[in-house]
Parts: structure tokens; C-alpha cells; sequence
């Protein structure tokens, strides 16, 4: 029997040792994805605009992951043993504390970087019930052929759905092999999160249960998920622009051997030790690669960082309420920033929801205005807190807003600026609707247990302030149409900047602008709030536009 050892086995990869140069399956499906929808997308330009914003981790951050093996025979399913000793290498890979790490040449020591990123599986399934974060499915499918059933063991008949792909990193372990014993073999693959991917139903890791699950092959496939190409990038024998990250040497094909210490490619040493290379010895991510997936983890992904599918809640109390939305006691919308959350409450609604999987960007110092609405029963309090100091407890200098409803899905307005000495990185935003039975608080109160009212909790992302002065948006003229939105300053300088973000913080459009006006097309916008910063010759301007849902 032919070994892995003596077969070329890469992960997210097809390849022979006749044939080396086959493009990786990750950014092959990602591409199929980016095409039938329509849309084209640079991922070297994605990547180098991720590692420019430099986005502030603020120590190790928590990913849940659910674990999905589906299998036909007892070898294919794969034991809990081996599922947890992917995980631990995957934690010991993104906190730079595997064990190989300092198996780098002595060019690419000043180069390592350290992701900061932990891995646990999931302690509460998709429903809120205990679970080990790993389940198991019988299939009747032989094997799952990863050109042209790239997704179908990720659906019924043939496989299992995943977990909410916003609070979990799914990973698929399954047949995608065939059995293989030489030639061609695909060790998993992931898509990159762009062009819709993120939170998708196909969104997450497969791993073949043979090749895919006692290598790097999850380390690998991890990086994609958080938006990492390969360093030769689109795989057109190029040497620019590569994978658009400063520090990972230009090279324009996969190294597979470690063997050659002086390789050379592009004019310059290879970094095969790299986990998104192919080689044998992978070892590290570089500083760059680290702020690119930190980018990502706390912008389009941010909503696994406030997941509780890990520690069984958002970490607050959770207050209890006997009637409960009954009589029309409830929160029925909740707008801030990234958070669109309408239309949401009715008499039959819990008193208690985990809106987590919501999520909102906001800086510190800066101004927002939060919109509450409040339910059919007009006599309610209405409170809003933020944990802004990340203690898992809600104080009353943390209490944003208190009002008293005066009528029934009245839109109720809670302007508050983030605190200067706000924790960076992840914490909670609770909301309620509460009226006061006999005997209980008669102010808003965020752990109180009442007889009437809803509780509902949000993720809240904190990052620092840019460091940059920003002038008034006076100095904007904004006009806003039902397909465009035009953006006009008073006078023409040499350098002009102009910038849209979404409420995750991502770049839509980064462009120099030669003339005091610009034409912003929303045909193919979300609906939500977006940003607009526009940089005249080192100093900016930001405003704020909605695009209304079609």
C-alpha cells in the first residue's frame, strides 16, 4: 500500500508528484462561487486592504467550532480523539505555540506572527442544548467528489446542515478522497469570505477523514476562512501582486519540497515554512497574515467572536419575566450601526433572546444613535446598556439610554458616545422592555426579574479610535437617491481619498477622486448604514448614509 509519505498530499490541493502545479480547490470554489453571482473580486486587493486597517485584536479571541462527520463506513468515522487533536494543533498554529515554530531560517524570524486565535468546540448546539460540538451522520453517498459535489455533504439527502454559520466555524469530515492510494487527492478545502460566503449555508472547512485530519491541513484551510490566499496568489505563474500581504515573499508558484534551504523564486528566498504554502514543513503565519485574519475575524466574521456556543450565554445574567411578552411587553426592532434587527417581537415571543449572531462596529469617542422599538403595550421602560468595560457585569455609568414608551411600536432614539477608556475588542449590548409590577425596580435595570417585559442581547465590537482628525461633516454635502448617492466637498486639493465601509468596517470601494464630487452607485448594496470617509491631503471628512432596503 502506498503511504501519505510517499504520495504528494496537499491540503485544499489535487496534485501528483507528476503534476505540481494543479490551482488549489479553495480559491478554484471560491471563484466558481464569485461567478455564477455575478461578481468578481481581487483577493490580493482584499487582503492588503485588511492588513492596512491594522484592526486591534486585543488579546486571544474565541472561535466556537461544530464538528460534522458524515461517513458511510466505521473508517470514515472518525473518532472524537482525532477530532480533538485537530483542534489542539489548529490552537497551538494560531497562538504561534506549536511546537515546530522555531523550525523557521533565520530571514523569517523577525516575520512570525502570532494570530491570537482559540479554538474550542462548542458546548451549546445550534438550539441552545449541551453538547460535545461534534455530530455524526450515516450517509449512503460511497464518497463526495469535491469538483462537482463540492458542497453536498453539507445538505440532506446525502450529508448534514450546518450549525448557524454565524456563531460556529463548521467543519465537515467525510469521504472527498475516494480511497485515493496515489495520483490525484484533494485533503480539504474552504472558501474565502467574500461575495456573499459569510454565513452562508455552504460556509466553513471539509476535511478528508484519511488525508484532511493528521496534518496542517485545517491550519491550512482556517487561513482561508479568514480570508489568507495562497502567496503566489491567482495561481497565474505571476510574481505580483501575489497574495497582496507586505511580508510574505513574492513567489509565483506552491513549494511542495523543504529540502532546498536556498530557494529562490521571484528573485527572492521562499517562505515555504508558511501554513498557506504546500510544503512539508509549515510552521508559521507572518505578522501581516495575522492582522489580515484579525480583520476579518472581527469584521464580517465578528459575530463568531460574541457567539455563547461556548460558554452557554452571552456571559450576562439572564433575568427571568412571568408574564413575559404576553401583553404586548416586548422589543419589536433594534438599529445600530451593523444591527438590523425588525420586526422581531409578538405576544407568543420568549423573554429572553440571544441576538448575538447581530453585531455592531463602534469607536471609541465617537457619537452613535441606537434605535429602539418598543411593542404593542405604550407604558413600558425602555433601557439600553453596553459592557463597555468587558467585566460581564452592567453598571449604571454603562447605561446608554432609559425612556418611558408614551405610545405602541413608538421608534424610540438613544444618542450616546463610546467611553475614550472602552475595552477594545468584544462585549454585549442589552436591551429591555420592562413594566413594573409591585415590589419591583422602578427604573430600568439590566439583571432585574420582572413580571412583564422582554430581554435581548447584541454583540458590540469596541476598536480604537483611527488617530486621525476628522472635520466636521458640514464640509460634506451628501445627496441621497434611490440608486446613488452623490458626495461633494468645497474645494479640490492634490491628494483626494475616497472611502465606503460597511457597518462591519469593510472597504466596498477605495478610490482617488480627481474632482470636488463623487457618484456612489447602491444599486448593489445591502440595505443597512454605511460609511463614507473622504481624505483630503491627510485630513478627513466621515458621513453616514442608509441604503433602504429594495
Amino acid at each position: 500500500m502506498i503511504t501519505k509519505a510517499t504520495i504528494v498530499v496537499l491540503s485544499g490541493l489535487m496534485v501528483s508528484s507528476a503534476i505540481a502545479q494543479e490551482h488549489c480547490t479553495a480559491h478554484t470554489i471560491t471563484e466558481r462561487w464569485l461567478q455564477a453571482n455575478g461578481q468578481q473580486v481581487d483577493l490580493a486587493h482584499e487582503a492588503s486592504m485588511l492588513e492596512q486597517q491594522g484592526v486591534q485584536r486585543g488579546g486571544v479571541q474565541t472561535v466556537p467550532v461544530a464538528v460534522h462527520v458524515v461517513w458511510n463506513n466505521a473508517a470514515e468515522n472518525v473518532s472524537d480523539g482525532v477530532i480533538q487533536s485537530i483542534i489542539a494543533q489548529m490552537n497551538a498554529d494560531y497562538q504561534a505555540m506549536n511546537t515546530d515554530y522555531s523550525n523557521v531560517r533565520s530571514p523569517f524570524l523577525a516575520s512570525r506572527g502570532n494570530a491570537q486565535i482559540e479554538f474550542c468546540l462548542a458546548t451549546t448546539d445550534a438550539s441552545g442544548n449541551a453538547t460535545t460540538g461534534i455530530t455524526r451522520y450515516q450517509t449512503t453517498k460511497t464518497w463526495f467528489n469535491p469538483d462537482t459535489e463540492t458542497d453536498d455533504m453539507k445538505a440532506s439527502p446525502g450529508g448534514t446542515p450546518a450549525w448557524n454559520p454565524s456563531k460556529y466555524l463548521n467543519i465537515w469530515i467525510c469521504d472527498i478522497s475516494s480511497g485515493a492510494t496515489g495520483g490525484f487527492v484533494t485533503a480539504g478545502y474552504a472558501y474565502l469570505p467574500v461575495g456573499g460566503v459569510v454565513g452562508a449555508w455552504f460556509d466553513g472547512l471539509v476535511l478528508d477523514y484519511q488525508y484532511g485530519t493528521n496534518d496542517r491541513t485545517a491550519s491550512h484551510e482556517v487561513g482561508h476562512y479568514f480570508g489568507l490566499p495562497h502567496p503566489w496568489g491567482d495561481g497565474n505563474g505571476n510574481c505580483t501582486p501575489g497574495d497582496g500581504i507586505s511580508d510574505t515573499p513574492s513567489t509565483d508558484s506552491p513549494t511542495y519540497s523543504c529540502g532546498n534551504t536556498n530557494l529562490m523564486k521571484c528573485n527572492t528566498l521562499t517562505q515555504y515554512e508558511n501554513f498557506m504554502d504546500y510544503s512539508n514543513c509549515p510552521v508559521m503565519f507572518t505578522n501581516g497574515q495575522a492582522t489580515v485574519m484579525a480583520g476579518v475575524l472581527n469584521g464580517v466574521r465578528s459575530s463568531l467572536l460574541s457567539s455563547s456556543a461556548c460558554s452557554g450565554g452571552s456571559g450576562l445574567c439572564i433575568p427571568t419575566s412571568t408574564v413575559g411578552t404576553a401583553d404586548g411587553d416586548f422589543i419589536d426592532g433594534v438599529i445600530l450601526e451593523g444591527i438590523q434587527n425588525v420586526g422581531t417581537g409578538s405576544t407568543s415571543g420568549p423573554t429572553y433572546n440571544d441576538y448575538t449572531m447581530h453585531s455592531a462596529t463602534l469607536a471609541q469617542g465617537e457619537t452613535y444613535t441606537l434605535l429602539i422599538t418598543n411593542g404593542e403595550y405604550y407604558e413600558d421602560m425602555i433601557g439600553a446598556w453596553i459592557d463597555f468595560d468587558g467585566d460581564g457585569q452592567l453598571s449604571t455609568a454603562e447605561l446608554i439610554g432609559e425612556v418611558l414608551s408614551s405610545g405602541d411600536f413608538q421608534i424610540i432614539p438613544f444618542e450616546f458616545t463610546v467611553p475614550m477608556n472602552a475595552l477594545p475588542g468584544n462585549t454585549i449590548m442589552r436591551v429591555r422592555a420592562m413594566y413594573p409590577d409591585t415590589g419591583e425596580p422602578q427604573s430600568p435595570d439590566p439583571c432585574a426579574n420582572f413580571t412583564w417585559g422582554e430581554t435581548e442581547d447584541y454583540s458590540i465590537v469596541i476598536t480604537t479610535t483611527t488617530g486621525v482628525s476628522a472635520r466636521t461633516t458640514e464640509e460634506l454635502t451628501l445627496r441621497t437617491f434611490p440608486d446613488h448617492v452623490v458626495v461633494s466637498w468645497p474645494n479640490v486639493v492634490d491628494e483626494q481619498r475616497a472611502l465606503v465601509l460597511d457597518a462591519a468596517g469593510r472597504v466596498l470601494m477605495d478610490q482617488h477622486v480627481s474632482s470636488n464630487q463623487l457618484r456612489i452607485s447602491t444599486t448593489d448594496m445591502a440595505a443597512g448604514i454605511y460609511q463614507l470617509v473622504v481624505n483630503l491631503e491627510g485630513e478627513r471628512m466621515v458621513a453616514r448614509f442608509v441604503v433602504a432596503g429594495q
